[in-house]
């Protein structure tokens, strides 16, 4: 994505580019074409851990990274639904980011054993909500996680290693994820997206057509809050893989 080509447009809409630059630069500079995991070995093992998680870790950034470019697709095609839908997406991603480091951190201080995190690390990556595929995985339990439970797990770690604070003071990213539903879905805040309401003449403008309007491209301003965090939370992660 090249915000100097869109740079106009997104100047007409009311959005300096230069944050999301920076912001988008930062996902990109992380990414990796390959990462070596051997399909073998006891659950549990320090290098299954390490290697599947680094899996993990960069599959959720190609995630991230599509999601904000799609966002601003979205945008540029005054589309504000797909990029409601896009931005909860994206924090649904800095979610599983923070669930991933938060599984990490309790085995690094002895709370979770590691055929536990061995197994969250898998289910994430392989756990579906497919009822033929659950029936034929449920014995190794890749029943995929719901997103309010690594929501709230990961702005644990939020609160707790990017804040500084204790595991409870802050629900950041669970608060924005609920915002966001809103618009994702056909209530309230999403159907203001549709009309302008004419209070004088009592009749609905629809939007048909027309250009997004500069307080609903304003919603594009949340990727500034989840891509800092995911990139905190992807750095960090370094420092949680087991040894061998």
């Amino acid at each position: 994505m090249n915000f100097g080509d869109i740079k106009a447009k997104l100047e007409k809409r009311g959005i300096a580019p230069a944050e999301y630059e920076e912001a988008y630069g930062d996902l990109i500079s992380r990414i990796e074409d390959t990462i070596k995991a051997h399909a073998k070995g006891e659950w549990g093992e320090a290098r299954r851990i390490t290697q599947y998680a680094l899996v993990l870790r960069q599959s959720l950034l190609h995630r991230a990274v599509k999601l904000f470019e799609g966002a601003f697709d979205a945008l540029i095609n005054d589309n504000g639904y797909s990029m409601a839908l896009s931005i909860r997406g994206h924090f649904e991603t800095t979610a599983a980011i923070g669930y991933l480091h938060n599984r990490l951190y309790s085995l690094q201080q002895g709370s979770l054993n590691p055929v536990t995190v061995d197994r969250n690390i898998m289910t994430q990556l392989m756990g579906t909500r497919d009822e033929k595929i659950i029936e034929k995985a449920s014995q190794l339990g890749l029943e995929a996680k719901q997103i309010l439970n690594m929501l709230e797990y990961a702005d644990k770690s939020v609160s707790k290693q990017i804040m500084q604070g204790s595991s409870k003071d802050h629900a950041i990213l669970m608060d924005s994820y609920k915002f966001l539903c809103e618009f994702s879905h056909p209530n309230f805040h999403s159907n203001t997206l549709a009309f302008t309401l004419n209070k004088e003449e009592e009749e609905f403008l629809f939007m048909h057509n027309k250009a997004i309007r500069e307080q609903d491209a304003a919603l594009i301003g949340y990727l500034l809050i989840s891509s800092p965090i995911l990139i905190d939370l992807y750095d960090s992660i370094e420092e949680l893989l087991p040894s061998d």
